[in-house]
């Protein structure tokens, strides 16, 4: 059996403390984050968000000693400016027409090519990174892990609320995304060859221009040797 690591990304919002509305501030906390935990903070494409790693851990101990750091890190920096972060998939009620977007030309790019989809992509999310060097395994793995993902999105919904209307479901975070195209639940691959080929061609055909583009609930990253959940 092999041993596998684990890496998590979390998003967080950038409350306002009196008003509670989203604030777009991470241009001026991201210096200071940034001297505190290096690249362990990050910016996102709102700047009403804010995003952080933890390191590569060897079990999920080890993951849950490092984001207690970090989101008391980020929660405190918060505190500084005044403001406050809170956790959950969507706001309740903040538009997404109000929220201005991190000046980086990687984020310029994505709203050229998706427009009003990209604009109105207001979610939050968490990322885990199990750590698999065998590209083969990871296919299998996630053929595998296709099964369950509906009950993890079950288990950890948190975005009842859009725009200040309850939207009858518990998971409104899915639906904005589903209008992103390659999202939601990966086909089946019978090998690693075969998922190679598909990205292949969907570079060769320009639909997309690098294979961070595939955002599957879970999807062999294309950098690092892990499988990524994401739902």
């Amino acid at each position: 059996m092999p041993d596998f690591t684990l890496g998590i990304e979390e998003e967080f919002q950038i409350i306002d403390p009196q008003t509670r509305e989203l604030r777009s501030h991470i241009t001026e906390m991201i210096d200071e984050g940034r001297m505190i935990l290096g690249e362990q903070v990050k910016p996102e494409m709102h700047q009403s968000m804010i995003e952080i790693g933890t390191g590569i851990c060897k079990d999920i101990h080890e993951a849950r000693a490092d984001l207690i750091k970090l989101r008391r890190a980020v929660s405190d920096l918060a505190g500084r400016k005044g403001l406050r972060i809170a956790a959950a998939s969507t706001h309740p009620f903040s538009s997404w027409k109000d929220q201005k977007i991190t000046p980086d030309s990687h984020y310029e790019k994505l709203i050229d090519e998706m427009q009003l989809l990209a604009q109105s992509l207001l979610i939050f999310g968490m990322h885990v990174h199990v750590g698999i060097d065998d590209r083969e395994s990871q296919i299998h793995l996630m053929n595998a892990a296709r099964y369950f993902l509906p009950h993890l999105l079950a288990l950890s919904t948190s975005s009842p609320f859009w725009m200040g209307t309850q939207t009858g479901l518990k998971s409104y975070r899915s639906e904005i995304f589903k209008k992103f195209p390659r999202t939601d639940i990966p086909d089946y691959f019978g090998s690693y060859s075969e998922f190679d080929n598909y990205v292949s061609l969907l570079l060769k055909t320009g639909c997309i221009d690098r294979p961070k583009k595939i955002w599957w609930d879970v999807r062999p990253h294309p950098t690092f040797p892990t499988l990524e959940f994401r739902v």
